[in-house]
């Protein structure tokens, strides 16, 4: 294990407190940021983006776009994602940048029939990738209502140039145990993915969108 529960658990309180002696016109999201030491990012020692199913959802659904198969759609509509977009209106979208920035601003995933891959990718491609998003493919299956819902649960952990991974764990108005809960599962993922993940993990810091970043004890 990386870093106990209980030390997360102790930062993520601090971060909060901080915090909440500031009044925030919006609520805001609690982020996990997780240094590495001697890697080198241009060789590509380590590469992340994996999505990552949060035991405790955020008090706010991820929002989620859905591009279904005509077979998918009635399961689709089950999973109430943020935006269902039949193929048809997809293709209607070129050439509209302000309606395509607006859809790739408003939601966090996007899912998309295989066969709407390439119009998807050439549709919004250019509004997603500069936000750092990109499109995921849905299964050929026709009941896809559980791995909508999953996404809706879901959080990014990346990495980009820099040595570090940074994912969203959740929501400041979560209890700091639950979102600890949601840190270990995003550690478990770097622990999977990343080859002696315990000897090349730095530190660890939890920071909301506003505040300081506030740095795990190991100890």
């Amino acid at each position: 294990m990386i870093v106990a529960k209980e030390k997360l658990a102790e930062a993520i309180g601090k971060a909060l407190e901080e915090e909440n002696k500031t009044k925030r016109e919006f609520k805001q999201s609690v982020d996990m940021i997780v240094t590495f030491r001697d890697v080198d990012m241009k060789r590509g020692d380590i590469k992340l983006r994996e999505v990552v199913s949060l035991p405790k959802p955020p008090s706010k659904e991820r929002k989620v776009l859905v591009v279904p198969t005509f077979e998918q759609t009635e399961y689709t509509k089950k999973a109430e994602p943020n935006l269902l977009l039949p193929k048809d209106e997809l293709q209607k979208l070129q050439g509209n940048k302000r309606a395509i920035k607006k859809i790739a601003t408003q939601n966090d995933w996007f899912l998309i029939a295989p066969d709407s891959m390439a119009l998807a990718g050439r549709i919004l491609g250019p509004a997603l990738g500069p936000r750092g998003k990109f499109p995921t493919p849905l299964p050929g299956a026709a009941d896809v209502t559980e791995y909508v819902n999953r996404y809706k649960r879901s959080t990014l952990l990346k990495t980009k140039d820099q040595p570090h991974a940074q994912a969203l764990i959740g929501l400041e108005d979560q209890k700091p145990d639950d979102l600890a809960e949601n840190s270990l599962a995003v550690l478990s993922v770097i622990e999977t993915k990343v080859s002696n993940a315990l000897s090349k993990v730095g530190n660890i810091y939890i920071k909301t969108t506003m505040g300081k970043p506030i740095k795990v004890s190991t100890r």
